[in-house]
């Protein structure tokens, strides 16, 4: 069937069209009330039309390749061997990524205890937590003991280490460099620098926030040596998702968008870094069943935006003892929200579905 000609015999309406059409069906109501006041300071109507754009105005997609995320859960490794029973529970339930929270710097016993029977270079590897702030060249070392103990090739691993050189006052950039260019040779598949963008002020400002230390980065590992194109390529960014469907959406579209502008500024091939999302601490409530509605919307509008990475919170995180379930079956349900998304859904096969959208669009601005 032809595509070019299918809309040929509906005539174009007009935005001041459908705003006469809106006026008549709310009889005494006027549009305006329909409006929603943004945290942001602004004011945005539900109706959003192509005549809200100039004709020089284009959709162009952010990505060029489908969005094929990784289903990531978390793993609390103080104890490496209970960490490893939680780790195989989630690898079989269907997680493609563990998202190991460290409580201190590992040796490469504590690698080979939580990795015991679990093959790293079939899945994805993230570190988080104050173990990984504080050594993420520790956290290297011990990997590079175990895989070639065990004969694994660690060119094949991927993943990424939460280190921020930004949380210091102080940060120490030759040691930043010396271990990206360790990194680019031995485990050139690992993300080593991730930036936060926080939750604290408006999504402007803090989208605005990550971007300048993403620029203090590129300036200060530069001058060392490391070119922008390899700091870019060594960065993750992370985000809390909350329950606002579209803001969500559009924040990771502009987090993009801004990026691509600051490899234009510094002249640079375009590499985006990779984006995980994690459940907002504050989205759930008490109302269990509810965060299970939630959880969904919250994995869309990640996915939909254009996450790299998605951790979904159980239902009952924190809350486990108003459930009447296991905690496994919360931690089943967050990764099945996402597996929905991939098998039913096919998310994961669609090229930046978002942009096409008028309400994204407008919302970016």
């Amino acid at each position: 069937m032809a595509t070019d000609t299918f809309f040929d015999e509906f005539q174009p309406v007009s935005k001041a069209g459908w705003l006469a059409r809106v006026a008549q069906d709310l009889k005494d109501r006027q549009p305006e009330s329909l409006d929603w006041h943004s945290p942001l300071g602004f004011q945005i109507s539900p109706l959003v039309h192509a005549d809200d754009f100039g004709d020089e105005f284009g959709f162009v997609p952010v990505e060029s390749e489908p969005n094929n995320w990784e289903v990531v859960e978390g793993v609390y490794a103080a104890d490496p061997v209970a960490a490893n029973r939680i780790s195989l529970d989630a690898l079989e339930g269907g997680a493609e990524g563990l998202s190991v929270y460290l409580t201190s710097s590992p040796d490469g016993q504590f690698f080979s205890q939580l990795l015991e029977g679990i093959y790293p270079d079939y899945i994805g590897l993230h570190f988080t937590g104050p173990g990984a702030q504080s050594n993420p060249g520790a956290i290297l070392g011990a990997l590079q003991q175990v895989t070639s103990s065990r004969g694994i090739d660690s060119h094949a691993l991927r993943g990424s280490i939460a280190f921020n050189p930004l949380a210091y006052e102080r940060p120490d950039w030759r040691y930043m460099a010396d271990l990206i260019t360790f990194a680019s040779e031995t485990f050139p598949h690992f993300r080593l620098i991730e930036l936060p963008v926080g939750n604290d002020g408006t999504a402007a400002s803090e989208l605005s926030a990550m971007i300048q230390r993403a620029d203090a980065c590129f300036r200060e590992l530069s001058s060392r040596g490391i070119s922008v194109e390899r700091i870019a390529g060594t960065t993750s960014v992370s985000l809390g998702v909350g329950t606002s469907y579209f803001a969500e959406i559009a924040r990771i579209r502009a987090l993009k968008i801004l990026w691509l502008n600051l490899a234009d500024v510094w002249k640079s091939p375009l590499i985006l870094p990779e984006i995980s999302a994690t459940t907002h601490a504050g989205a759930y409530t008490d109302e269990l069943y509810t965060n299970m509605v939630r959880s969904a919307t919250i994995a869309m509008s990640a996915v939909i935006g254009g996450a790299d990475r998605l951790q979904i919170s159980p239902y009952d995180e924190y809350r486990s003892e108003k459930s009447g379930y296991p905690p496994a079956f919360g931690k089943r349900i967050a990764r099945n929200v996402q597996h929905l998304l991939k098998m039913e859904c096919h998310l994961n096969e669609v090229t930046d579905p978002s942009s096409g959208s008028y309400y994204s669009q407008f919302l970016r601005f």
